[in-house]
């Protein structure tokens, strides 16, 4: 089932704001014990809440939140490679990871369903069936990599470990394919081709409506010195809009 963007509500502010709130103050508290611990930073409500998209992203978040707030949650732990976190962060490290390969699968799955032609874009090479692949092996090393190498993978992690991350990704896609599109403006059927864009309001929908059709992905890279009304019209076909002036 298709994810859609969170239709914020006061109660959701207010339990956000709340698990916030005890996190930052049992930071505060451990910070005047001046021990050694590898705490991590304190967060800003407007910052945590302008980078989540969906109701599953908040309650992740919050739920993450609350962890912190168990007994033991700062505790060191240090991983086999030696890297020093809370027992909370390798915690969530762990989830967010899991998350992250969920995805990955079933992209995979996926890529690997036969086309038309009868081979599936695994089995005809796909440079993208290789990168996820490496990138599901690399997020399995949080244990084994150390230094820099352990800090990009935590922020990378971080980064693709959200619920929502498909939501951010097709809501940056969704700009950039209607802006890309306006190099079609003044060929006859763009105001129905931009209408039947602007439509499709679920980034998600959109995102994956062009994913699965070849033909529109291929458009969107297509030079402004090459393209004609001819290559419009098949746009226009691979999207469903059909235009009366066209068909005449």
């Amino acid at each position: 089932m298709a994810q859609s963007l969170i239709r914020w509500k006061n109660e959701d502010k207010q339990e956000l704001q709340k698990a916030i709130r005890n996190f930052n103050s049992k930071i505060s508290r451990l910070e005047k014990l001046e021990r050694d611990l590898y705490l991590p930073e304190k967060i800003r409500f407007s910052e945590v809440k302008s980078n989540i998209y969906t109701r599953s992203e908040l309650n992740r978040i919050i739920n993450s939140l609350r962890r912190f707030s168990r007994r033991g949650a700062e505790q060191i732990y240090m991983t086999q490679s030696g890297e020093m976190m809370t027992v909370w962060e390798r915690k969530e490290l762990g989830i967010q990871s899991r998350i992250a390969q969920a995805r990955i699968k079933r992209e995979l799955k996926r890529l690997n369903e036969p086309l038309e032609s009868g081979f599936s874009k695994a089995q005809m090479g796909s440079l993208r069936v290789r990168e996820l692949e490496a990138q599901r092996e690399n997020l399995k090393k949080i244990e084994s990599l150390a230094g820099s190498e352990a800090k990009r993978l935590r922020k990378r992690i971080a980064k693709q470990g959200t619920s929502d991350y498909e939501m951010k990704k097709a809501l940056i896609y969704r700009k950039n394919y209607i802006q890309e599109m306006e190099k079609y403006k003044g060929f006859i059927g763009y105001d129905e081709f931009m209408k039947k864009l602007r439509s499709i309001n679920n980034p998600l929908t959109f995102y994956n409506t062009i994913r699965n059709n070849d033909f529109a992905v291929d458009l969107q890279y297509q030079s402004d010195q090459t393209i004609s009304q001819q290559n419009f019209n098949m746009l226009l076909e691979a999207w469903g809009v059909i235009s009366e002036d066209i068909q005449g």
